[in-house]
């Protein structure tokens, strides 16, 4: 046990981990009963803690999600030099001989409440090691595949289940953005994406939804400041990961005094980053911008394309446009587009439409100041909380 421990004071790669592993290291060295059930104690929260049911698997997921220089260089796909590996190798031999460590060993005559955790389960290798990073990346990026980067830092978010079945309506502009995001993910030409237009009308949703249909083969990261798009590419730039940046509702003000710096990032081929940016264009005068669609509901390209030219877009929003190699404008429906988007909405809460409804969504539209998924939603939300009512009645 005096040599484990030895082995366990060598740990520098993973230094980390072994600061996270003290208390089962120092159970084997305990020199009293008092601090063997002390130590057991700590490693039994700990295990319980991460999820884990032995302290193999709960040392394993603190290996797999470390931050170190070897870890960094597997996660690049880098050359490791013959004396990491060698440590590496040392270092995960003693992190399994650790979690072969037994509770019952050390139970003495405080067996009937000394703690019983559960032991073993260290099963990665170093080749398996290799893998997961070059895969998952390291650190915090290894958690998940959605973050949030502000200040410097990244923040796991909360993984979000909708789909891009759940957005209704606006069916080209979603295939537009998934087509772009499949071919990144399969390694394709794809583009920088701009996705322009009113509030409410799932420019958001789409990002995150289109993301969340490629969650395993890439990762979502959303900056709340455009200007620190430069120095979050340089921190991901080089892994084997592929990744969205996603800056949602831009401030032109803001984008024009990070122009400079932004404009390198976006004039780059893409590499293993995609920039999506969504923008937000005031209503017009009439509080909306209606899409031309044929008598089908389908978009109508010519007329649509002649409502877009006859918007005034300002100098700052044009010389954005041309920043991206993709532009999808959301505008708002007309008024049977929106109804319709209401009934496939209805449709799939299973609340069966009713003529009444139609005048109801006009009525609350013109409240809400212009027509839109969201507020469709809302108004899909008062239907069913009405219509759960009736039905209790």
């Amino acid at each position: 046990m005096h040599k484990l421990y030895l082995q366990y004071k060598s740990v520098s790669v993973y230094s980390a981990v072994a600061m996270a592993a003290r208390p089962l290291a120092e159970l084997i060295t305990a020199p009293d009963p008092s601090r063997r059930v002390s130590c057991a104690a700590e490693v039994f929260r700990a295990v319980a803690d991460s999820g884990c049911d032995s302290t193999g698997e709960w040392v394993k997921k603190l290996v797999l999600a470390d931050d170190n220089p070897f870890s960094r260089a597997a996660a690049r796909g880098e050359r490791i030099s013959p004396k990491i590996k060698t440590q590496v190798q040392n270092e995960l031999l003693t992190f399994k001989q650790l979690s072969l460590v037994k509770p019952s060993e050390f139970a003495g005559d405080e067996a009937t409440f000394f703690p019983q955790f559960g032991f073993g389960g260290f099963s990665i290798t170093y080749d398996g090691l290799l893998q997961s990073y070059a895969n998952n990346g390291c650190g915090i990026l290894s958690g998940g595949d959605s973050f949030v980067y502000r200040d410097g830092n990244f923040k796991a978010a909360a993984t979000r289940s909708e789909k891009l079945s759940d957005l209704k309506g606006y069916i080209e502009e979603k295939y537009e953005i998934e087509k772009n995001t499949k071919s990144f993910v399969d390694g394709l030409p794809a583009f920088h994406t701009l996705l322009y237009g009113e509030r409410g009308m799932g420019k958001s949703a789409t990002v995150r939804a289109v993301a969340g249909e490629f969650g395993g083969r890439l990762k979502l990261i959303e900056i709340a400041d455009i200007s620190e798009l430069t120095e979050l590419v340089k921190k991901i730039r080089g892994l084997k990961q592929k990744f969205i940046i996603f800056a949602d509702a831009v401030d032109l003000d803001a984008w024009q005094s990070s122009r400079a710096a932004t404009d390198r990032v976006l004039d780059g081929a893409p590499d293993n980053f995609l920039v999506y940016c969504t923008i937000d264009r005031a209503r017009d005068s009439e509080g909306r911008i209606d899409r031309a669609r044929d008598n089908e509901g389908r978009i109508d390209r010519a007329r649509d394309n002649e409502g877009r030219d006859a918007l005034s877009y300002s100098q700052s929003e044009l010389a954005l446009f041309d920043r991206f190699g993709l532009v999808v404008t959301y505008l708002s429906p007309d008024s049977d587009g929106f109804v319709d988007i209401l009934k496939q909405i209805l449709r799939s809460r299973a609340i069966k439409w009713r003529d009444e409804y139609g005048s109801i969504a006009e009525l609350a539209a013109r409240k809400k100041g212009g027509r839109s998924p969201r507020a469709a939603k809302q108004i899909a939300d008062l239907i069913e909380c009405t219509y759960a009512q009736k039905r209790c009645d």
